[in-house]
């Protein structure tokens, strides 16, 4: 019996040693820490980063600390190629983490192919990640661009069926195109009166948004789209207000209710703007969702964004799928993600088998004021069944036959 019990506690002992061997589990994180994207990029981080000491604080993942390198991408492709393979490469980190800009999506998606490596992307949100740039090394925590646009179209079409002349205002780039023409195929079903009568491309990053708003004012649309997000969108909003912008038009501003932008825009902020976040500190009102708000309240002071609670589910995600798995071996880890739920701040949130999507219901409403919350939020809203706003299956198996 001696002899068993000695046996066992060496096995332990040798099982502990080799854990500790191993060294912790590193996540490369890529993050924008500068310019207009920085909110995005320091809130995704934090959340990330309070996922690792939740994590940690209870022994870590099979015997291994989780460790989040952190570095500023800066929203920029090369960038953030150049700091994928030094991740990969010289710094030996087990996952890929992070990114806001879905060109910068893309191209990390490309290096986690090429190198077989796993990627969480977090905020970064084109559908084409997961739809017709796939590949089986690449998974999303975060909101892709239908989710949002079919929610925002929906919604609109239902509660403000007389609006018939849209105009888009979007950011030149991946995300600000898939998302005015997924909003435009989804409008023009549930609304076949809709019309589209102008479109208009700022680059990212722009300091002057004076051509765009008088573009605006001329075409007299009853509705304008609009996908500009961070930083861009508190400076034209701040930028517009002057001209009464938000009054003569309907609005409907994807991540319009972003904590970024209203606490920006504090008493100034426009109300009965169709809007959405990617996650609600103040909804679900669930125990999960709650502990999460008063944790991070109490740790930055300031409310959570979604960029927050994307990166701290892409943490718990990797996490459990690791735990899963029973190893870090990538081929496990894969099949340990694939179908994964969690229970989030957000709901209940899964990784679809098929396409590595994150999905979830989701809320849509309007900017308003409720007594109780110092900044404005989302009132009148609708909540859309995750199957109903999220491209099929079908449509990501057809989107497969030129992804070979």
């Amino acid at each position: 019996m001696m002899r068993k019990t000695a046996l066992m506690v060496a096995a332990l002992t040798l099982l502990a040693t080799a854990a500790s061997a191993a060294g912790p589990i590193k996540l490369g994180g890529m993050f924008p820490l500068s310019g207009r994207a920085e909110d995005l990029g320091r809130t995704c981080k934090l959340g990330a980063e309070m996922a690792v000491e939740e994590i940690n604080a209870k022994g870590g993942v099979l015997g291994r600390k989780l460790q989040l390198e952190v570095a500023d991408s800066k929203a920029n492709v090369q960038e953030a190629v150049n700091l994928s393979k030094r991740y990969i490469q010289k710094d030996g980190v087990d996952f890929l983490f992070g990114v806001v800009s879905s060109a910068v999506s893309l191209a990390v998606g490309e290096i986690a192919k090429q190198e077989k490596v796993i990627f969480m992307d977090t905020v970064g949100s084109t559908d084409t990640l997961t739809k017709e740039k796939w590949n089986r090394y690449t998974f999303r925590s975060g909101v892709c661009n239908s989710q949002e646009a079919n929610s925002l179209a929906l919604y609109a079409a239902k509660k403000y069926p007389k609006l018939t002349k849209f105009y888009n205002l979007g950011p030149d780039y991946e995300y600000g195109r898939t998302e005015w023409e997924i909003f435009k195929a989804k409008m023009k079903q549930v609304n076949p009166k809709a019309e589209f009568i102008g479109e208009q491309w700022p680059k990212l990053f722009i300091p002057d948004y004076t051509p765009y708003i008088n573009a605006i004012l001329q075409a007299k649309p009853d509705a304008v789209y609009c996908s500009l997000w961070g930083g861009d969108l508190v400076a034209f909003f701040k930028q517009a207000k002057p001209y009464g912008l938000f009054e003569k038009m309907k609005w409907i501003i994807a991540t319009g209710a972003d904590v970024a932008l209203v606490r920006a825009m504090g008493k100034e902020m426009p109300t009965g703007i169709i809007a959405d976040a990617r996650y609600y500190w103040y909804w679900p009102r669930t125990k999960i969702n709650e502990a999460f708000v008063k944790k991070y309240l109490a740790k930055n002071k300031e409310y959570p964004s979604a960029w927050a609670e994307q990166g701290y589910d892409g943490v718990y995600f990797l996490a459990d799928a690791i735990r899963k798995a029973g190893s870090t071996d990538k081929e496990k880890v894969i099949a340990a993600l694939e179908g994964l739920t969690i229970e989030a701040p957000r709901g209940k949130a899964t990784l679809r088998k098929e396409d590595h999507q994150m999905v979830a219901d989701y809320m849509v409403g309007e900017i308003g004021w409720v007594k109780q919350y110092p900044i404005a939020v989302v009132v009148n809203t609708e909540v859309f069944p995750a199957n109903e706003v999220i491209y099929s299956i079908a449509e990501w198996k057809k989107a497969q036959e030129g992804n070979k």
